[in-house]
């Protein structure tokens, strides 16, 4: 689960606007940029968080919900893809948040930082899905503070 936060934070992290007024498509633009600088996620991460389902909320600046798929195998993102609402595909983690702060975050000039400081202060939800979900996804939290705490 943890990895689904890196991941999504990463992936809104990496990804820079492109000029496109679609949320979906300016995200999608910039998966394999983000694919490319996977190489920087911290390996006990990778090792920890393993592979995910993770379905995107993004609710958007005209209030409409746009649901995204992403499938990361090894911490690369292989499925980026819009599905409806109603699409059940196993998600392993859910994660929320709306457009203005997913435009915030991609165009920061330290996305990851702008993603932590999102999702504590309540911007972006994280809800894993199941029991086992969830015990990873609090152990990922875990060390994450005490990387942070450390300057990792």
């Amino acid at each position: 689960m943890k990895k689904i936060l890196i991941i999504s934070m990463l992936l809104l992290a990496m990804l820079m606007p492109v000029a496109s007024a679609d949320i979906v498509n300016d995200l999608d633009n910039r998966v394999d940029e983000y694919n490319e600088n996977v190489e920087y996620v911290p390996s006990y991460l990778k090792s920890l968080l393993g592979n995910e389902v993770i379905e995107l909320v993004i609710v958007t600046d005209d209030g409409d919900e746009r649901h995204i798929k992403v499938v990361t195998e090894d911490a690369y993102i292989t499925t980026f893809e819009e599905v409806d609402e109603d699409t059940d595909f196993g998600a392993t983690t859910i994660v929320g948040a709306n457009e203005a702060t997913v435009r915030t975050i991609i165009s920061s000039s330290d996305p990851l930082k702008e993603f932590i400081a999102a999702k504590d202060n309540g911007e972006i939800m994280i809800e894993p899905v199941g029991l086992v979900n969830t015990v990873k996804y609090t152990v990922a939290n875990v060390v994450m503070k005490v990387a942070s705490f450390f300057g990792f």
